[in-house]
Protein backbone atom coordinates (compact mmCIF):
# COMPACT_ATOMS: atom_id res chain seq x y z
CA UNK A 1 0.00 0.00 0.00
CA UNK A 2 2.84 2.37 0.88
CA UNK A 3 4.53 1.67 -2.45
CA UNK A 4 1.37 2.40 -4.40
CA UNK A 5 0.80 5.64 -2.45
CA UNK A 6 4.42 6.72 -3.02
CA UNK A 7 4.14 6.02 -6.78
CA UNK A 8 0.89 8.02 -6.97
CA UNK A 9 2.50 11.01 -5.24
CA UNK A 10 5.50 10.88 -7.59
CA UNK A 11 3.19 10.65 -10.61
CA UNK A 12 1.17 13.65 -9.38
CA UNK A 13 4.39 15.63 -8.82
CA UNK A 14 5.54 14.87 -12.38
CA UNK A 15 2.17 15.92 -13.79
CA UNK A 16 2.23 19.15 -11.74
CA UNK A 17 5.78 19.92 -12.90
CA UNK A 18 4.82 19.23 -16.52
CA UNK A 19 1.78 21.51 -16.23
CA UNK A 20 3.93 24.30 -14.74
CA UNK A 21 6.44 24.02 -17.56
CA UNK A 22 3.66 24.00 -20.15
CA UNK A 23 1.97 27.02 -18.57
CA UNK A 24 5.20 29.02 -18.46
CA UNK A 25 5.91 28.16 -22.11
CA UNK A 26 2.43 29.26 -23.13
CA UNK A 27 2.79 32.54 -21.24
CA UNK A 28 6.18 33.15 -22.80
CA UNK A 29 4.90 32.53 -26.33
CA UNK A 30 1.86 34.70 -25.65
CA UNK A 31 4.02 37.59 -24.40
CA UNK A 32 6.36 37.27 -27.36
CA UNK A 33 3.42 37.33 -29.72
CA UNK A 34 2.17 40.54 -28.13
CA UNK A 35 5.55 42.20 -28.41
CA UNK A 36 5.89 41.20 -32.03
CA UNK A 37 2.47 42.58 -32.90
CA UNK A 38 3.08 45.96 -31.31
CA UNK A 39 6.56 46.20 -32.81
CA UNK A 40 5.14 45.67 -36.28
CA UNK A 41 1.99 47.69 -35.90
CA UNK A 42 1.67 50.14 -33.04
CA UNK A 43 -1.67 50.70 -31.41
CA UNK A 44 -3.16 54.19 -31.54
CA UNK A 45 -5.30 55.59 -28.81
CA UNK A 46 -7.21 58.87 -29.07
CA UNK A 47 -6.30 61.59 -26.63
CA UNK A 48 -8.23 61.53 -23.40
CA UNK A 49 -8.79 64.17 -20.75
CA UNK A 50 -5.63 63.14 -18.88
CA UNK A 51 -3.57 63.53 -22.07
CA UNK A 52 -5.05 66.96 -22.78
CA UNK A 53 -4.36 67.99 -19.18
CA UNK A 54 -0.75 66.80 -19.50
CA UNK A 55 -0.23 68.95 -22.61
CA UNK A 56 -1.90 71.97 -21.04
CA UNK A 57 0.25 71.72 -17.92
CA UNK A 58 3.35 71.70 -20.12
CA UNK A 59 2.19 74.76 -22.03
CA UNK A 60 1.42 76.51 -18.75
CA UNK A 61 4.90 75.79 -17.33
CA UNK A 62 6.59 77.27 -20.42
CA UNK A 63 4.24 80.26 -20.37
CA UNK A 64 4.92 80.95 -16.70
CA UNK A 65 8.68 80.68 -17.18
CA UNK A 66 8.74 82.98 -20.22
CA UNK A 67 6.44 85.55 -18.58
CA UNK A 68 8.50 85.60 -15.40
CA UNK A 69 11.86 86.00 -17.11
CA UNK A 70 11.05 87.78 -20.38
CA UNK A 71 7.70 89.43 -19.74
CA UNK A 72 6.28 87.67 -22.79
CA UNK A 73 3.91 84.75 -23.16
CA UNK A 74 3.41 82.26 -25.95
CA UNK A 75 1.16 83.65 -28.70
CA UNK A 76 0.71 80.55 -30.88
CA UNK A 77 2.59 82.46 -33.59
CA UNK A 78 5.41 80.48 -35.13
CA UNK A 79 8.19 83.08 -35.25
CA UNK A 80 7.40 84.56 -31.84
CA UNK A 81 7.09 81.24 -30.03
CA UNK A 82 10.15 79.68 -31.69
CA UNK A 83 12.17 82.73 -30.67
CA UNK A 84 10.86 82.50 -27.12
CA UNK A 85 11.73 78.80 -26.87
CA UNK A 86 15.23 79.53 -28.18
CA UNK A 87 15.68 82.30 -25.59
CA UNK A 88 14.82 79.85 -22.81
CA UNK A 89 17.65 77.62 -23.99
CA UNK A 90 20.16 80.36 -24.82
CA UNK A 91 19.69 82.07 -21.46
CA UNK A 92 20.13 78.70 -19.78
CA UNK A 93 16.80 79.00 -17.98
CA UNK A 94 16.17 75.52 -19.37
CA UNK A 95 19.18 73.21 -19.45
CA UNK A 96 19.88 69.64 -20.51
CA UNK A 97 19.04 68.51 -16.97
CA UNK A 98 15.50 69.92 -17.15
CA UNK A 99 13.86 67.04 -19.03
CA UNK A 100 10.33 68.03 -18.01
CA UNK A 101 10.76 71.61 -19.28
CA UNK A 102 12.51 70.46 -22.45
CA UNK A 103 9.58 68.16 -23.15
CA UNK A 104 7.16 70.98 -22.36
CA UNK A 105 8.96 73.01 -25.04
CA UNK A 106 8.36 70.04 -27.38
CA UNK A 107 4.63 70.33 -26.68
CA UNK A 108 4.74 73.98 -27.80
CA UNK A 109 6.70 72.95 -30.91
CA UNK A 110 4.05 70.32 -31.66
CA UNK A 111 1.28 72.89 -31.29
CA UNK A 112 3.02 75.11 -33.85
CA UNK A 113 3.24 72.19 -36.29
CA UNK A 114 -0.47 71.48 -35.82
CA UNK A 115 -1.26 75.06 -36.85
CA UNK A 116 0.59 74.62 -40.13
CA UNK A 117 -0.38 71.05 -41.02
CA UNK A 118 -3.27 68.62 -40.79
CA UNK A 119 -1.92 66.91 -37.66
CA UNK A 120 -3.51 65.61 -34.49
CA UNK A 121 -2.21 64.46 -31.13
CA UNK A 122 -2.54 60.70 -30.54
CA UNK A 123 -1.21 58.19 -28.05
CA UNK A 124 1.15 55.86 -29.91
CA UNK A 125 1.66 52.54 -28.11
CA UNK A 126 4.47 50.24 -29.19
CA UNK A 127 6.64 47.64 -27.48
CA UNK A 128 8.37 50.45 -25.54
CA UNK A 129 5.11 51.76 -24.11
CA UNK A 130 2.84 54.73 -24.78
CA UNK A 131 4.09 58.02 -26.26
CA UNK A 132 2.25 61.16 -27.22
CA UNK A 133 2.79 61.81 -30.90
CA UNK A 134 1.55 63.88 -33.80
CA UNK A 135 -0.10 61.94 -36.58
CA UNK A 136 -0.45 63.30 -40.08
CA UNK A 137 -4.18 62.77 -40.45
CA UNK A 138 -5.27 59.89 -42.66
CA UNK A 139 -1.76 58.42 -42.71
CA UNK A 140 0.57 56.16 -40.78
CA UNK A 141 3.16 58.93 -40.34
CA UNK A 142 4.08 60.17 -36.87
CA UNK A 143 6.30 62.77 -35.28
CA UNK A 144 7.33 62.88 -31.64
CA UNK A 145 7.84 66.58 -30.92
CA UNK A 146 7.69 66.19 -27.15
CA UNK A 147 11.09 64.50 -27.18
CA UNK A 148 12.62 66.29 -30.20
CA UNK A 149 14.26 68.93 -28.03
CA UNK A 150 14.99 66.89 -24.90
CA UNK A 151 16.74 64.01 -26.65
CA UNK A 152 19.13 66.36 -28.40
CA UNK A 153 19.82 68.57 -25.38
CA UNK A 154 20.38 65.60 -23.05
CA UNK A 155 23.22 64.26 -25.21
CA UNK A 156 24.90 67.64 -25.46
CA UNK A 157 23.75 68.73 -28.92
CA UNK A 158 23.18 72.47 -29.23
CA UNK A 159 19.50 72.80 -30.05
CA UNK A 160 18.41 75.28 -32.71
CA UNK A 161 14.62 75.44 -32.34
CA UNK A 162 14.04 77.10 -35.73
CA UNK A 163 16.19 74.49 -37.47
CA UNK A 164 14.40 71.69 -35.64
CA UNK A 165 11.04 73.13 -36.65
CA UNK A 166 12.13 73.43 -40.29
CA UNK A 167 13.42 69.83 -40.35
CA UNK A 168 10.03 68.68 -39.02
CA UNK A 169 8.29 70.74 -41.73
CA UNK A 170 10.45 69.13 -44.43
CA UNK A 171 9.67 65.68 -43.04
CA UNK A 172 5.92 66.36 -42.98
CA UNK A 173 5.96 67.79 -46.50
CA UNK A 174 7.80 64.66 -47.63
CA UNK A 175 5.11 62.50 -46.03
CA UNK A 176 2.41 64.51 -47.75
CA UNK A 177 4.15 64.32 -51.16
CA UNK A 178 4.57 60.55 -50.81
CA UNK A 179 0.89 60.19 -49.91
CA UNK A 180 -0.15 62.14 -53.01
CA UNK A 181 1.96 59.86 -55.24
CA UNK A 182 0.44 56.84 -53.58
CA UNK A 183 -3.15 57.90 -54.15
Amino acid sequence: MKGLMKNSVIALQKIAASLLILASLLLSVSAQGFNDKTADSPILRPFGQADEKYLQQGRDRINQLSRRHFGSALHQQRDHDISLLQRLLDSRLVTAKDRRLLQDMGIVLGDLLIQQFNLRWVVYVDKYGPSRALQLKHSENYLFPITMISRRAEVGVTVDIAELYESAVIKIEGYKAAAKRFY
